[in-house]
This record gives structure tokens, C-alpha cells and sequence, in this order.
């Protein structure tokens, strides 16, 4: 059986609801990535000039704006496993309606309800995430933003290897919507509420409205909480789960009168700080987002203009990501031995430097090798600028506002570069991402309060007070 830093057992509902939100994160990436390797012939099918499918491409951003605001109010009603489990089967309709569409206005609704159900499913699948992260005690919020990227390049080759065996694009569509519909739907049976992750996580007791612990019973093996003798308050929207921060049964939600409960051992923001952290999280959000989806639209353009082939400039976009995915793989431990905060800054500046060296040289293969590692340098941002947001007083609307600011990021990144390239050239254009990196870099420290309490007690003169707080609402395990 697994087990957290400090000694407790995770059950085996933990461990499924973790395999099921990991399944949802491969969703998320798999539908765009399946969509966007498909676009020149979309393009070529409805006879769209450059200008016009500019403005259909943004239909995902504007509606992921829309999606990643409603999606934060419905987790705070509903809580993150009702959108975790419906929003990714209403991503997959509109992947396979694109077949359908017989103008531009009809593509850009559907986009637009694309953008939509990816931005609420973002929302609710890192709400989720985060819940199952704090029973954990360390994180694995990064390993699931890696499935997440390996979803992008699945769906990516998987449609590329579509196109090379001349299958008709409605296949594509409707086979990769139905089977990522599939997928969603059974991983919608694993996911738990999260006040119920927490629960059967042997959280034990929870901070009432008046802040006192209360004991509850033992919770056995099949993780159920017994009988207790008195009152016993479960978590709502705690810390780091953005829930619908409702009270549990039996309970009291926590200070604030929004369920925004914190085992008292997991480092907190003072509620006059939160406005401040959450606009820094919300920056480095949208910065991330421009070195991110960058490569996506530009990284082929550049290539080719710096002398690449076509199937070389076609590779911009896998390099990036296949620095992202490795990078996620290892970044858990990171944070773990690190903290949030180190790892992005190094990161970040490391990014910086090479996307620099990369535009002053500008080579093909060594642009190739800098998105590699840009890749790499920035694949802690957005599980960051979420475990932060996660930290706050309200955490389920502070998790919508970081998903809007990157999405914001998503809309606005291929007008900054295509006007800068009009005007100065593409080299000037991409010299927006280095100076995003820093950007980044500096504004790093607000993810602090997103680290997990081992590693934000190490060095900590209160570690022993805290650890007896923690001893204090243990529940024994029945034998």
C-alpha cells in the first residue's frame, strides 16, 4: 500500500481516484493535440484564407476564457468530480463534429465550445488533482500534467499517422472522440468527492468554524470513518483541493464560512495577502502560456525561416513538448527535495538564457535543442501557479482566475508574435519568450504556499509543534 512522508497509509479509493483524474488529464491533452494536427487540411477543405482562419483559431481561447470562469463557480458548487467527470465527455463532442462543419462561422462554434469545455475541464481536473495530492503529502500534481503532455503527443501522432495513411479526416474525428469519450466516462467512475479523498485518506478530523479539533472514529481498512463521539467536521474546499467548499456531513465548513478548511500543519496565506499571491500566480499563468503555446503555432514558422526543411520545422512542436514530458516525469521529486519556488525560478532562468543563445545564434538545430530545454525549464509553472491557487482562501474560484489568465495567455500569444513579426521579424518576435521566462522567474515566490508541508517544515523551528499538531488528530488504523 502506498504511503505519505509521514508514516500515513493511502487507501486504495485514494490510489483509484488518482488513476482516474490522471486518465482525465490524458484527455485534456490528446483532444486539442488531435485537432490541431489536422488544421492545414480543415484549412484547405473550407478554402479559409490565412486572415480568416486566423480569427477561427481563436474561438478555443475566447471560449476557454468563458470555460475556465464558469468552470471554477461549478467546482465551488458542485465540487471538482461532477466537471472532472462531465466536462471531458462534452470536450470530446465537438472534436467530433469537426467533420460537420461547412463554413467558418460553424467551425469557430464549435471551437469555441471546445475552448470551453477545456478550460472548465482544467479547472475541475486540477481541483481534483490537488485533493488527491494533500492526502498523498507530497506532490504528484506533476506527474499528471506529464500524462497530460503525453495525451498531446498521443493525440498528435495518432492523427499525424491518419493523415500519412490517407484516412479521411471524419474517421480521425469521430474514432479519437468516441474512444477519449470512453475513456473519460470510466475514468468518471474512479473519481471521489473530494471531501471523501481527504476522508479516506485517514485525515482524521478537521479544524471546526471555531477552530478547535474534533476526534472522530477509527477508519479501517475498507476506509470508512466509524461512529465518534462527537462532532465531527469534514473538509471542504481545504488548502489545496479546490472543492465546492461546502461543509461535510455532520460538520461545520471552516473559517471564512466557504469551507476553506487547512489541516493546521500545511502552510497557509494570511487571508490579506491572497489578493496579491493570487495576481502573481494569475502573471505567471499567462506569461507560461506564451512560452508554451509559442511553439505550438510558431516554433515550424521560425524553423523554416531560419533555413529548416519542412520535416525538420515540423519537429518544432515535439521538441518542446518532449522536453516537458521528460522534465514532469522527475519534477514531483523536485518539488519534494525543493519546494515549488526553486525549481521554477532555476527553471525559468534556464530557459531565458537558452531561448537566447538559440535566437542569437539562429541555427535550426540549435533552436531545436533551446525548445528542448524550454520545455523542460517551464514544465513546473502551470502544476505551480495551480498548487498555489490551491493554497487560498477559496481555492476553487482562485483556480478558475490562474486558468483564465493562462488561457488569456493562449488567446493572446499569436497576435503578439504575428504583429511583432510583421513589424520587426520573427527573431524580435521570439524574444518575447526569454523575457517571459524572467517574468516568470521573479515571480516565482508566490508559489510558495503550494509546496507540501514536508518540505515547507524542513529548516522550520516549529516543525516539532507542528508535527505534534499532526500526532494530535492521527486516527488509529483498525487491525
Amino acid at each position: 500500500m502506498a504511503g505519505t512522508p509521514d508514516g500515513r497509509a493511502v487507501g486504495a479509493r485514494t490510489r483509484r481516484a488518482r488513476v482516474a483524474v490522471t486518465a482525465v488529464f490524458f484527455v485534456h491533452g490528446a483532444v486539442f493535440a488531435s485537432w490541431a494536427a489536422r488544421i492545414p487540411e480543415v484549412k484547405d477543405q473550407l478554402h479559409l484564407s490565412a486572415g480568416v482562419l486566423g480569427l477561427v483559431l481563436a474561438g478555443p481561447g475566447v471560449g476557454a476564457l468563458a470555460g475556465s470562469q464558469v468552470g471554477g463557480l461549478a467546482v465551488r458548487r458542485f465540487g471538482g468530480r461532477a466537471i472532472s467527470g462531465c466536462a471531458p465527455l462534452v470536450l470530446c463532442l465537438p472534436l467530433g463534429l469537426v467533420p460537420l462543419a461547412r463554413s467558418a462561422g460553424m467551425l469557430a462554434a464549435l471551437l469555441v465550445l471546445l475552448g470551453a469545455a477545456d478550460g472548465a475541464t482544467s479547472v475541475a481536473m486540477n481541483a481534483q488533482a490537488l485533493a488527491v495530492q494533500r492526502v498523498y503529502g507530497r506532490s504528484v500534481l506533476n506527474a499528471m500534467h506529464a500524462v497530460r503532455s503525453l495525451g498531446a503527443v498521443a493525440g498528435g501522432l495518432a492523427a499525424a499517422a491518419t493523415a500519412a495513411l490517407s484516412l479521411p479526416q471524419t474517421d480521425q474525428f469521430v474514432v479519437t472522440a468516441v474512444t477519449l469519450a470512453t475513456v473519460s466516462a470510466l475514468a468518471a467512475c474512479g473519481l471521489q468527492p473530494e471531501q471523501h479523498v481527504l476522508a479516506t485518506g485517514e485525515l482524521a478530523s478537521a479544524v471546526l468554524s471555531t477552530g478547535e479539533v474534533g476526534e472522530v472514529g477509527e477508519v479501517g481498512d475498507t476506509g470508512e470513518v466509524g461512529d465518534a463521539g462527537g462532532t465531527v467536521g469534514v473538509v471542504g474546499a481545504a488548502g489545496s483541493n479546490g472543492s465546492d467548499g461546502s461543509g461535510g456531513s455532520g460538520g461545520s465548513a471552516g473559517p471564512g464560512g466557504s469551507g476553506d478548511v487547512r489541516d493546521p500543519s500545511e502552510p497557509g496565506v494570511p487571508a490579506g495577502r491572497a489578493r496579491q499571491v493570487l495576481l502573481a500566480l494569475a502573471l505567471m499563468a499567462f506569461f507560461g502560456s506564451l512560452i508554451e503555446d509559442a511553439p505550438a503555432s510558431w516554433s515550424g514558422v521560425y524553423l523554416r525561416h531560419a533555413g529548416a526543411g519542412a520535416a525538420v520545422a515540423a519537429t518544432g512542436y515535439a521538441a518542446f513538448c518532449a522536453g516537458e514530458v521528460a522534465t514532469r516525469m522527475l519534477n514531483d521529486r523536485l518539488v519534494d527535495r525543493l519546494g515549488w519556488v526553486r525549481l521554477i525560478r532555476t527553471g525559468t532562468l534556464g530557459c531565458a538564457v537558452v531561448l537566447t543563445v538559440a535566437l542569437l545564434v539562429g541555427r535550426p538545430a540549435v533552436m531545436l535543442a533551446a525548445l528542448v530545454c524550454a520545455g523542460a525549464g517551464v514544465s513546473a509553472v502551470f502544476p505551480g501557479a495551480f498548487a498555489g491557487a490551491g493554497a487560498l482562501p477559496g481555492s476553487g474560484p482562485a483556480l478558475a482566475q490562474v486558468g483564465f489568465a493562462g488561457n488569456a495567455g493562449w488567446l493572446a500569444v499569436s497576435p503578439l508574435i504575428g504583429g511583432l513579426a510583421t513589424a520587426a521579424g520573427l527573431s524580435v518576435a521570439f524574444g518575447l519568450l526569454p523575457l517571459a521566462a524572467l517574468v516568470i522567474a521573479a515571480l516565482a515566490g508566490a508559489t510558495r504556499a503550494g509546496t507540501p508541508s514536508g518540505v515547507a517544515r524542513r529548516g522550520d523551528g516549529n516543525a516539532k509543534a507542528r508535527q505534534g499538531a499532526r500526532n494530535a488528530v492521527r486516527v488509529p488504523r483498525r487491525k
